[in-house]
């Protein structure tokens, strides 16, 4: 019985713990440390007589010295070149279709080259491609960037803090919101920036302070997206989970479209507790 079931229990085994074999081609390239000692000279073997006896043996070579190598190059040890590709597609953070860019070769293989999102840069494809290659920013359709969808999506899921004297009076403008963009980490010209058509004036604590509006920020002179604010007076302090719901509204005409923006659920106090100490 037992010996029926051990062709049983190695074919499951095999199954298991199968393994993928990928062969390597590898160079390693390696030098004595040590220079063999100098050999004779081989002499005519038609010499005969008393001459043999003066005939040089070679000598035989030293167990430690002679096998001491160092080594000059190892192609697992050289950095590969990095794969030279033809965007078709936008990428975000690599490029834009008619780019021509440097990728990893791993992730040019196996990410752009397998889904057809780019090709190799080759002499053939730079002539077959060479509209696209040539074509304006203007021209193109789809993103400005390679960067516009990662930034338009952080943009359209962020609270931005907008602080606002509490005893002098003001009105809200562009570069107060600049301010808080690059407080968060965005540089935005003031002139991307559009405000509601509602002015924003205060100081006014009770009615405006920690209340949400809603600012329009423009990329490259194409891309538009709604970024959330939140006004805040210095000198006071922000509720818990300012940037979670539940939301307060500053203007009444901008309701639906705040409704509709992304915003992240409120956090327990305990689980809040937790992200402060991390």
């Amino acid at each position: 019985m037992f010996h029926q079931l051990i062709p049983h229990l190695g074919t499951n085994l095999l199954i298991k713990c199968s393994c993928n074999q990928v062969s390597r081609r590898s160079v390693v390239i390696l030098k004595r440390k040590v220079r063999l000692p100098s050999q004779p000279s081989l002499i005519s073997p038609l010499i005969v007589g008393p001459f043999l006896k003066d005939r040089p043996h070679f000598r035989e070579p030293r167990p430690v010295a002679d096998f001491i190598y160092e080594e000059v190059e190892d192609s697992e040890k050289i950095e590969e070149s990095k794969l030279k590709l033809i965007l078709l597609e936008t990428v975000d953070e690599i490029g834009v279709p008619g780019d021509i860019v440097e990728v990893e070769r791993d992730y040019g293989r196996f990410s752009l080259l397998s889904s057809n999102r780019a090709v190799y840069a080759s002499p053939y494809n730079l002539n077959k491609f060479k509209q696209l290659i040539e074509a304006g920013s203007k021209d193109r359709v789809g993103p400005s960037s390679a960067f516009v969808g990662p930034t338009l999506k952080k943009l359209a899921n962020d609270v931005i803090i907008v602080v606002m004297n509490d005893e002098h009076p003001w009105t809200l403008k562009p570069c107060h919101v600049r301010i808080g963009l690059r407080a968060a980490g965005y540089l935005v010209p003031e002139e991307c920036i559009r405000l509601p058509d509602t002015p924003i004036n205060g100081p006014d604590i009770e009615g405006k302070q920690g209340k949400d509006f809603a600012v329009t920020v423009t990329i490259n002179n194409r891309e538009t997206v709604n970024v959330r604010c939140l006004l805040h007076h210095k000198g006071h302090t922000l509720r818990l989970n300012w940037n979670r719901k539940p939301r307060h509204i500053l203007l009444d005409e901008q309701k639906e479209l705040l409704e509709s923006m992304p915003c992240k659920d409120a956090l327990e106090e305990d689980e809040y507790n937790l992200v402060n100490e991390s």
